[in-house]
């Protein structure tokens, strides 16, 4: 029994790492150990307390471990790609309106980010909480172990091919969020463009800046709440499709 606790709790530790809000670096690895620990204990209890059975036999219980952090690093990951799709999509808005160049770092990623992105995340993150994301991975560890029990066998390449598939998906998500923002700064410049070409004594090349503020601010205040929606609603999908 000891030894079936211990691979659940390398699953949620797993999880817990690379998950979106638990895995955040503004939180040290202790803490987010500190974390698994009771969750683990519920989880395993709840399960029914599953028997690893061959325990004594290193050969089988090296390979139970690793395939215990590949299932949960890779659930954490899914979900992860969808909260990191709105950071990407902040910093496409912020290059296209001009004001990437106020770049800082980022303490919850660990990498230069834009404050646009940053406050798309957050939103995102927000959202995520109330719509119960964090309720939703524990759920999955729930589930996971009722249909996946430690020390199982199950196919690493069906969980790397549905974690690049969701990476992929992320990618896509991140260009659908930016879009219309960076649609209105196109059209914005666009427009600029034809009344300067039409009317070049009022020298309006001066403006374009100012333009492209109004124009992706105007946009992305309306755009922003719903972004972050799609963002958390698509994270929580990420556990419940698993």
């Amino acid at each position: 029994m000891a030894v079936g606790f211990f691979l659940v709790l390398v699953r949620c530790t797993s999880l817990f790492m690379v998950a979106p809000m638990f895995g955040a670096r503004t939180i040290p690895p202790l803490v987010r150990i500190g974390f698994a620990v009771p969750v683990a204990v519920v989880v395993f209890l709840g399960a029914g307390s599953p028997v690893f059975g061959g325990w004594e036999q290193v050969a089988r219980l090296i390979p139970a471990v690793v395939m215990e952090i590949i299932l949960g690093v890779g659930a954490g990951l899914c979900a992860r790609f969808a909260l990191e799709a709105a950071i990407g999509a902040g910093s496409a808005i912020s290059m296209a309106m001009g004001v990437s160049l106020g770049s800082a770092i980022d303490p919850v990623h660990g990498a230069d980010s834009t404050a646009i992105g940053d406050l798309l995340s957050f939103l995102a993150i927000m959202v995520a909480l109330t719509m119960g994301l964090h309720r939703e991975a524990v759920a999955w560890l729930c589930r996971s172990l009722q249909e996946t029990p430690p020390g199982s066998d199950f196919s690493a390449a069906t969980i790397a091919s549905r974690v690049i598939a969701d990476g992929t998906a992320s990618v896509a998500l991140a260009v659908r969020l930016g879009f219309p923002v960076l649609a209105a700064v196109t059209l914005g410049h666009l427009g600029l463009g034809l009344i300067n070409r039409a009317a070049p004594q009022f020298n309006l090349a001066n403006i374009g800046f100012t333009i492209a503020l109004l124009a992706g601010g105007a946009a992305f205040y309306l755009v922003a709440p719903r972004a972050a929606v799609l963002v958390a609603e698509t994270a929580r999908a990420a556990f419940a499709g698993r």
